[in-house]
């Protein structure tokens, strides 16, 4: 799941005195965002295997760290204490860890059983929705859709174009994951799992108060 998970981001903006899109963005993605780091330092592993679930080329062998329910547990409370602790904000808090945990909650869904229960453990569960790939698709679309239009409709961003460029963009890598080719080996993928950054990026510019202009 791709799209899916920033579509529960968008779903949980609905004023602006929530966290900003940014941040829900991060938490929503925090454990992928955690993953190729682990990867690139060697913590944990994957393989490209074409064929693995009928939606996926990816053999995630072993990510305790980053996936594991326990550690799932672990970052949902890292975030919304240090979110807290910078800002005071209770509610906010405890939204963004609540978000951090909805990954894993989706991947649970869609994954074949590889998601460790801890890094202490070898049992591991997933529904494999992956391999029910029509349903998949289309629902993981129209969740996205969903959110991307209360989005649009909500007062929190100011860059409306930005906004649905950022909507298209995404929509567009989860095209080309399902659909391209096999990519050419783990190091690619973890090099460019780090891009997310930069649709981070992009939500917090959405987000941004345009400067106003001094009257002459």
């Amino acid at each position: 799941m791709f799209v899916g998970h920033f579509a529960v981001g968008l779903l949980a903006k609905k004023n602006e005195d929530q966290p900003s899109l940014a941040m829900m963005f991060i938490a929503v993605q925090l454990l992928d965002l955690l993953w190729p780091v682990f990867i690139l330092l060697g913590i944990e592993t994957m393989s490209i295997d074409p064929g693995n679930t009928r939606l996926t080329h990816l053999d995630f062998e072993y990510y305790p760290y980053s996936h594991s329910l326990l550690m799932a547990i672990v970052w949902s409370l890292a975030l919304g204490l240090g979110y807290f602790l910078f800002t005071k904000n209770k509610n906010g808090s405890m939204l963004l860890g609540a978000l951090v945990f909805s990954h894993w909650i989706l991947d649970l869904i869609t994954h074949r059983p590889d998601l460790p229960l801890s890094p202490f453990t070898d049992i591991k569960v997933g529904f494999g929705l992956w391999n029910y790939p029509v349903v998949e698709i289309i629902l993981e679309l129209l969740i996205f859709g969903l959110g991307a239009f209360l989005y649009y409709k909500s007062p929190c961003f100011k860059r409306k174009i930005a906004f649905l460029l950022l909507m298209a963009f995404l929509l567009i890598v989860h095209l080309m994951n399902l659909f391209g080719p096999p990519p050419p080996d783990t190091m690619a993928v973890a090099w460019s799992a780090n891009l997310m950054w930069l649709i981070v990026l992009w939500a917090w510019w959405i987000e941004r108060k345009p400067p106003t202009r001094s009257s002459p």
